[in-house]
């Protein structure tokens, strides 16, 4: 039950990650707040170019996403057990890509919505606007100084996700926090490939 939770939560941050690799973010670290579904949770997040992790506590199991733009890839890890996941993201971009910009039309319709202050930070606020309206919208909020959306608002028919950095710290980012431990298993859900 957890494990299927978990991968819920992952395709959502998915979704919302799709738009989030637009340019190579600066190196920061902050808390991490999410809200799904009536739950809350707290946690630690990093940021390094196109490489992006999260830490948080869900049910009393500590439980990390790696996302890694640059290879189109994320991983959910679950440290007590030492086992991970991985899941390519087809739709997900790099900041070198140079079709970027349709992958995105092709996926939604953005809207510029102005500037906001966010944490201290000056966001431009973008709205994108899926095609197949089951999805449904998404909001962020993205810093030009880091080069990264420091707050996103995913709702649909059927979901609700917030996500937002507080507390943001620039720089002091270790490469080794965006790579599998050597020592964790890998591991699948049934009905996944």
């Amino acid at each position: 039950m957890w494990r299927r939770k978990l991968l819920g939560w992952a395709i959502a941050l998915a979704l919302i990650g799709c738009f989030s690799a637009t340019s190579i973010a600066a190196e920061f670290s902050a808390d991490l707040l999410l809200k799904q579904a009536g739950e809350t949770i707290t946690g630690k997040v990093y940021v390094k170019g196109e490489k992006t992790r999260q830490e948080y506590i869900q049910q009393g199991t500590k439980q990390a996403m790696i996302f890694r733009f640059d290879k189109k890839m994320f991983w959910l890890l679950m440290p007590a057990e030492k086992v991970y996941m991985d899941i390519p993201s087809n739709e997900g971009a790099t900041a070198s890509d140079p079709t970027l910009d349709q992958k995105i039309k092709d996926m939604a319709v953005q809207k510029y919505l102005g500037k906001e202050t966010v944490n201290g930070y000056t966001c431009d606020k973008y709205q994108y606007i899926y095609h197949d309206t089951s999805m449904g919208t998404a909001t962020q909020w993205y810093s030009q100084k880091l080069n990264y959306p420091i707050k996103s608002e995913y709702k649909s028919p059927s979901s609700y996700m917030l996500t937002e950095y507080k507390n943001i710290k620039e720089g002091g980012v270790s490469d080794s926090l965006f790579d599998v431990p050597g020592d964790y298993m890998k591991m699948s859900l049934p009905g996944m490939r």
